[in-house]
């Protein structure tokens, strides 16, 4: 990465806000007539961040992170419910339900698809994937993330988890472990995932290697008085082995967004530990709620 690169977050907001801090978090307005239900960053050939993408039901668009403008870009192939996002070497994968033909052609049935844009020719591949198992009638998806080349996606409805592999077009059910934890609002760090439970105030991680959760060490104290009274949060992977997490706090009696920037390291042994470097409050209307972050670098 260029020494000139700054790491900057971005948040999709249904309105635009301010920070004074503007190196470490800039925002981006959804606007009042496009409401994003998932949009990710896509690295450029230079490595570098330039463009975010937005899907909601009707639009998909190209947002540029350096002018701020936004651009649509052509129709998604396949009409799907439930959608999800994920990128990997610049391609995107867009992952929902649709009614489709079965086998015979004589009825349609409810699967998940996937639809491929190549961001670099800017174009959908003309084949559709369709499910190789039974994943379910309707499942929302609540996260999903990329770790190993593999997206890995959390159904809300039962709370099972599922891996898609592009390479081989499969669909995998995860074990348990995994399933254990309700990892919404995570993020990946180095192929680990890591999320804030809400509920037991600590940040944890799932090495796939390992197949197991342990907790961040080194936050105890500082998640249990700034996060004690937040029910959501949203970790986004910044800059080299750093996550941000924002949280909802009550702040001199009104509801405010936080923002924690927290320095990750493996120690010999394989514990990892945590470090926070700062937190600070980036929005002060209560009237805002979390939607998505991105980190981007312009």
């Amino acid at each position: 990465m260029p020494s000139s690169a700054t790491p900057k977050l971005v948040m999709i907001l249904v309105s635009t806000f301010s920070t004074r801090n503007s190196n470490a978090v800039t925002a981006w307005s959804s606007s009042d007539h496009v409401h994003f239900t998932t949009c990710l960053p896509v690295e450029a050939m230079s490595r570098l961040v330039r463009r975010c993408y937005g899907f909601n039901d009707l639009d998909a668009l190209s947002i540029d992170c350096t002018s701020h403008t936004c651009q649509p870009i052509s129709d998604i192939p396949q009409l799907m419910t439930n959608k999800v996002a994920n990128v990997i070497d610049r391609k995107i994968y867009l992952i929902g339900g649709s009614f489709l033909p079965d086998e015979s052609g004589s009825r349609e049935a409810w699967k998940n698809v996937v639809a491929v844009f190549d961001t670099e020719t800017q174009s959908w591949e003309p084949k559709l994937v369709k499910e190789d198992i039974h994943v379910g009638l309707g499942p929302f998806w609540s996260d999903s993330m990329v770790m190993e080349g593999k997206i890995y996606l959390k159904d809300y409805s039962n709370g099972n988890s599922f891996v898609y592999e592009p390479e081989e077009r499969k669909w995998e059910l995860m074990d348990e472990v995994l399933n254990s934890e309700e990892w919404v609002g995570a993020c990946v760090v180095d192929d680990v995932l890591y999320y804030h439970n809400c509920f037991e105030m600590a940040l944890k991680a799932y090495d796939p290697k390992q197949r197991c959760w342990s907790v961040v060490n080194g936050l105890k104290d500082f998640l249990a008085v700034e996060t004690a009274d937040s029910v959501r949060s949203h970790a986004v992977s910044y800059g080299e082995k750093k996550l941000a997490l924002f949280f909802h706090k009550n702040h001199d009696g009104k509801e405010v967004i936080c923002c924690a920037e927290i320095a990750l390291e493996r120690r010999q042994g394989g514990e990892i530990w945590g470090q926070k470097e700062s937190c600070d409050v980036v929005i002060e209307d209560g009237m805002v709620d979390m939607v998505k972050f991105v980190s981007v670098t312009v």
